[in-house]
């Protein structure tokens, strides 16, 4: 037996090996469309990616959704002291600095409509207005100013002649008429004096930077600060999670998936496999090799 008949049954086994195996990876993803003879579509086409896609598109848009990324990672991630500080730091420090256009009017205005943002402007308005004037009605003005008014008299006339004459059932004759024409006087008109004032009020600071408005009330930046913190963490707690199953983040992996070319699916598994898949090829000839020349020997 010659060199070449030793050698033939190793190398062609070898041979068999590695195109059955290149085969089989390329199959993965080839043919992309089913070769049909007539209505008779061939076996294994098109390839598996292609024709499992939208399988593959679902188990990974359930694996991403339900188990990778849920409500609870994104929230421990959003809560985490590096993210958390950044994100309350950038929001507070803002405030302090917005220039003249970044009033509370513009502001509202680019999360609402006008007409929505008018109706806000008006409730707050009338809210207000009715705080003041519940008030006020509670202050029972003609009562203040009838005691008042008795004591300033007594006050004035008191060690002069007038005292004589001037008691309490005479001031009192006086004072309590005009404490109840101050009475019916501020339930009749007290509404309409309040809402004017508070409307020019409110008309002041819709127009005021937000900086501006700030340093007004006196508040400190790291007050304001802590307080954005607070607000931000009982929002994520509270809030986030219900937001991020509202986003349906397996629906949207799964319909990502599905929109990929599945050239771009067979370049994204070769970029992360190509040398696992290659030494499947090899491995593929050397096993075919092994056999031929266990054959050879067990001749």
């Amino acid at each position: 037996m010659n060199l070449i008949q030793i050698a033939a049954g190793p190398v062609i086994g070898a041979i068999i090996g590695y195109v059955t195996n290149y085969i089989a990876v390329k199959m993965l993803f080839r043919p992309i469309n089913p070769i049909k003879i007539g209505n008779w579509a061939l076996p294994f086409t098109p390839g598996i990616f292609p024709k499992r896609k939208g399988q593959l598109a679902k188990a990974l848009g359930n694996a991403v959704g339900n188990n990778l990324l849920t409500s609870k990672d994104v929230e421990n991630m959003f809560l985490s002291e590096n993210i958390k500080n950044a994100i309350v730091q950038e929001i507070g420090s803002s405030l302090y600095e917005m220039d003249e256009h970044h009033t509370l009017k513009n502001i509202f205005a680019g999360f609402v409509s006008q007409d929505a943002y008018q109706v806000l402007r008006e409730q707050a308005e009338n809210i207000i207005c009715s705080k003041i004037m519940s008030g006020v009605s509670k202050m029972d003005i003609g009562t203040v100013i009838v005691r008042e008014g008795r004591r300033a008299i007594k006050e004035k006339v008191h060690g002069t002649m007038l005292a004589l004459m001037v008691n309490d059932q005479l001031i009192m004759s006086v004072a309590a008429p005009i404490g109840a024409k101050v009475d019916a006087y501020i339930q009749e008109n007290g509404q309409d004096m309040i809402q004017s004032i508070v409307r020019e009020e409110l008309a002041v600071l819709e127009n005021q930077p937000l900086a501006a408005f700030m340093q007004k009330i006196e508040i400190e930046e790291r007050h304001l600060t802590g307080m954005v913190d607070r607000i931000y963490s009982v929002f994520v707690q509270k809030k986030l999670g219900g937001y991020i199953q509202q986003f349906d983040i397996a629906g949207v992996v799964e319909k990502k998936v599905n929109d990929m070319d599945v050239l771009e699916i067979e370049r994204l598994v070769l970029s992360v496999m190509k040398n696992e898949l290659n030494a499947v090829v090899n491995l593929g000839a050397l096993i075919g090799f092994v056999i031929g020349l266990l054959n050879l020997l067990l001749k």
